[in-house]
């Protein structure tokens, strides 16, 4: 055994007298043992931390932990009998700082663990000195019984209230419901992003826009926390002294999770989950989680995997020695490799057979694109942040029924519809994943053969939500996410959605778009004037030409299906005339031919 929490600068000395409690046993119905009382009380005045004891019912010590001179971290106890059941342990800690009265930490984590007692020593001149102890009742609060004094033979009629308690318990029915994960977010505003004009307003949003990620995920977010430094720390991002704050909110509001605004390494991960004792996941792990949960064709299953796979590879030493299957020492030493090293040589290997699968199914998407180019079939693409209400819109233009949610990537597996233009014309409407900020790289990686639709579309809708605070910020986003794509020199119509939620008087840039449509996909408003829009600006991309063109010139008639539209012909004895909509930059090969 061992004694766990902040040892650091403890003498051996009295580490070693503090493990030695291990090797005793107490009366199993002595609450607060006295030698016990005296021994920590001594220490912890001595050391100006508080020690905390757990011990079982059975009178043995099962933990000793040191905090520092306001807390303990408590550890989580093995054991437990079901969620209805006490813990059957009970924690003895000290308060150096003099008063016993049982703080709001204590009363959190009694209730948390379920233990029988939580019971504190206040301190003065190093003795035990006024103790409280607390209980939990039948309504799932706690109360709170003292202030005692050590030896106090009222202290063991607690163990009446312990029986009663877990006996009621014992006989009640508790079906184990799965239950939301609930969540802290926390954020980081560092000088270097001030002078890159991302200000605490901009830190804020970004926030704000982690906890509707979260809420997709399905945590509770019940707390959020922006730290300012000048730098990012590189072992614990925010800053050691601000993990350890976390760590007693974390304590006091039984939280199961963090979930940092910024892609963490797996140091940092590692280094926080072992001061707050509680899981971490950054923002990058987050998004994965919503598309692995949203992923439904293969290819997105596929994609998913890859991206989570690759996120993963390079955290694995940060994971920890959990990792190691060989640790050192006797009965380990031998031929063999680290677990590490398998698991990295296993994650390559399903890398690279997740790639080879990818390019198949890449294959049969450019063959769809091939057979849509021959036929001369126009096709739109939908793209715009998340959440901005592309699939309505798809589903209002073309009479579909693509899954559309208030959430963000309700859409991931891009869906293509036929769509009819206003002049009669067939087109291809494709709906694509939405952008966010700061967009995990690894997952562009795998998902470029999808986001590639934007690259190969003739035309690209780009949808704002036009009732969002932020909407210049997600137009940026979205316009450098297709720039880097090259799909920034497309024909592209900003529409302006949800006008029917815009307040009044808001403003938005259009600058560098030639045409801009706003519209409500919700309710149907402006959306012929949208397909009008996508018509003109396909009739741009077109030339109208009257042909006459020899029996004999068999590839004229082809050449025109491949690079445009007929509109009407006629069979005549010097050849066949045509009307026709040819690419503007195809008709010079029709030179010969156009006749007035």
């Amino acid at each position: 055994m061992k004694v766990n929490g902040n040892i650091q600068s403890i003498k051996d000395s009295v580490l070693q007298e503090l493990d030695n409690l291990y090797d005793k046993k107490y009366g199993s119905r002595d609450l607060v043992p006295e030698e016990l009382a005296v021994t920590i009380a001594r220490i912890s005045a001595e050391i100006n931390r508080e020690i905390s004891v757990l011990i079982n019912r059975r009178g043995v010590v099962a933990d000793i932990s040191i905090g520092d001179s306001g807390t303990v971290t408590l550890p989580q106890v093995d054991g437990r009998r079901g969620t209805a059941r006490l813990s059957a342990i009970r924690c003895i800690h000290t308060h150096p700082s003099g008063g016993g009265i049982l703080s709001q930490v204590d009363v959190s984590t009694l209730q948390k663990l379920r233990l029988d007692t939580m019971i504190a020593i206040g301190i003065v001149d190093g003795q035990p000195s006024e103790i409280y102890t607390g209980c939990l009742n039948h309504e799932e609060g706690v109360d709170i019984y003292g202030p005692f004094n050590i030896g106090d033979t009222r202290l063991n009629y607690i163990y009446r209230i312990i029986e009663e308690l877990d006996a009621s318990a014992k006989n009640e029915i508790h079906e184990n419901e799965e239950k939301s994960e609930t969540a802290i977010l926390v954020g980081l505003e560092t000088s270097h992003s001030r002078l890159e004009n991302i200000d605490l307003k901009d830190a804020q949003e970004s926030l704000e826009e982690l906890e509707e990620l979260a809420k997709t995920a399905g945590a509770v977010v019940i707390d959020k926390v922006l730290q300012k430094r000048q730098t990012e720390d590189s072992a614990y991002y925010i800053g050691k002294g601000k993990i350890e704050e976390l760590s007693l909110i974390c304590q006091a509001r039984d939280v199961q999770l963090l979930i940092f605004d910024d892609e963490l390494s797996g140091a940092q991960i590692r280094n926080i989950e072992e001061i707050t004792k509680v899981r971490v996941v950054d923002r990058t792990a987050l998004i994965l989680d919503i598309f692995a949960q949203r992923a439904v064709s293969k290819e997105g299953k596929l994609q998913v995997e890859l991206a989570q796979l690759k996120y993963k590879l390079p955290r694995l030493m940060g994971m920890g020695t959990q990792l190691s299957r060989l640790g050192g020492g006797i009965g380990t030493r031998g031929p063999g490799e680290k677990k590490l090293e398998v698991d990295r040589r296993h994650i390559r290997r399903r890398i690279t057979g997740l790639e080879q699968e990818l390019k198949q199914l890449e294959k049969r998407r450019q063959f769809l694109r091939s057979n849509r180019s021959n036929n001369n079939t126009p096709v739109i693409a939908i793209v715009g942040y998340t959440n901005a209400g592309k699939s309505t819109l798809m589903n209002r233009m073309c009479g579909s029924s693509v899954l559309a949610e208030d959430k963000l990537f309700a859409t991931l597996d891009p869906s293509a519809r036929q769509l009819t233009l206003s002049d009669g014309r067939e087109a291809v409407l494709i709906d694509t994943v939405g952008f966010i900020r700061k967009l995990p790289h690894d997952l562009i990686e795998a998902f470029k053969s999808t986001l590639e639709e934007a690259v190969h579309a003739d035309m690209l809708l780009h949808v704002v939500d036009a009732s969002n605070e932020n909407v210049s910020m997600q137009i940026s986003v979205v316009e450098k996410l297709l720039e880097e794509l090259g799909a920034s020199t497309k024909n592209t119509i900003l529409v302006l959605n949800k006008q029917d939620l815009v307040k009044d008087g808001r403003r938005i840039s259009t600058v560098g778009y030639s045409a801009v449509c706003e519209i409500s996909a919700a309710t149907g408003y402006g959306i012929e004037q949208l397909l009008e829009k996508i018509t003109e600006g396909f009739m741009h991309q077109l030339k109208e030409v009257n042909l006459l063109v020899p029996y004999n010139d068999g590839w004229v008639m082809p050449y025109i299906y491949q690079n445009g539209q007929i509109i009407n012909q006629e069979y005549e004895e010097g050849g066949i005339k045509v009307k026709a909509l040819v690419k503007i930059e195809k008709v010079g090969r029709l030179a010969d031919f156009i006749v007035v």
